[in-house]
């Protein structure tokens, strides 16, 4: 891949100053403090300790989420031959990275990450500057037509082969759904058939339970940094994943996907929060 398309930098620095302001809280490094991450500021810290004290257990069920993307990349290659992947939404770069674990089963394997976070910019860029496998993509998710043609993600990639996309935590960020439908059949529809996609995405079932109450006390905490949140119920999350075969188990929470492990809910139930799936295009 050439060095200029690795190193593309398509943001204006006006917009680079208000999405970098470190006296609001990032999306980006909010969930990598909730993995153990030391790259927050004081912002970040605020509402992950209001959170916690809301959800004593969310630590947990971040790290329990990033154990589930790992299986899920691993699935990928086992089971559907995938060696190339899309990471949308893909955050600061932490611990078991998609390209380290899709790397430690196919070593041709390669990575695009995809985040407009200005942290996980500079960590990502950074990071993978000299790797010949990962490559990061400064790019809106939101706008699908724009990071497929985005000269590192048509540069790694090929979208004439099956590849697997991956939605971690990150579609509840975009408050409408129908929006949120039109962005996942856009990928979808520009890769072919035999490609897999994995998605994770928090849940409030909205029908007046102790976890739909614990749900929307999240999401009312998180609406005050982030005002598009969005956890959605069983059914809406569903309709997200239309066209394509569930692997088995389906749509569940975590605590389903692994039953009888350390995912299992605890006192507070916050691993039935996580809904999580696999599906392949047929």
């Amino acid at each position: 891949m050439p060095d200029d398309a690795r190193r593309s930098t398509s943001y204006h620095r006006a917009a680079d100053a208000a999405r970098n302001d470190v006296n609001r809280p990032s999306e980006a490094r909010l969930y990598d403090l909730f993995l153990g991450g030391k790259n927050n500021f004081e912002a970040d810290r605020r509402l992950y300790q209001a959170l916690v004290r809301i959800a004593p257990e969310a630590p947990r069920l971040a790290c329990a989420n990033r154990r589930w993307l790992a299986e899920a990349v691993g699935l990928m290659i086992r089971d559907g031959g995938i060696d190339q992947f899309l990471d949308l939404g893909s955050g600061l770069p932490t611990a078991e990275n998609t390209h380290e674990v899709a790397l430690r089963s196919d070593p041709a394997a390669r990575v695009v990450y995809v985040d407009n976070d200005l942290t996980a910019i500079s960590h990502g860029q950074a990071l993978l500057a000299d790797d010949e496998h990962a490559y990061f993509a400064d790019a809106d998710l939101t706008d699908p037509v724009a990071v497929l043609r985005h000269p590192v993600v048509s540069g790694a990639l090929d979208l004439d082969r099956p590849v697997g996309i991956i939605l971690g935590l990150v579609l509840h960020l975009i408050t409408d759904t129908d929006q949120v439908r039109r962005i996942v059949a856009d990928y979808l529809d520009a890769v072919p058939s035999g490609s897999w996609l994995a998605i994770t995405h928090p849940l409030n079932p909205r029908d007046g339970s102790r976890l739909a109450d614990l749900s929307s006390s999240l999401e009312t905490k998180l609406k005050d940094a982030f005002p598009d949140i969005r956890f959605r119920t069983a059914d809406e999350i569903g309709g997200i994943l239309t066209g394509v075969d569930l692997v088995e188990p389906g749509l569940v929470d975590l605590a389903t996907w692994w039953p009888g492990r350390e995912q299992k809910p605890g006192p507070g139930g916050t691993a039935l929060l996580l809904l999580v799936a696999v599906a392949r295009k047929p």
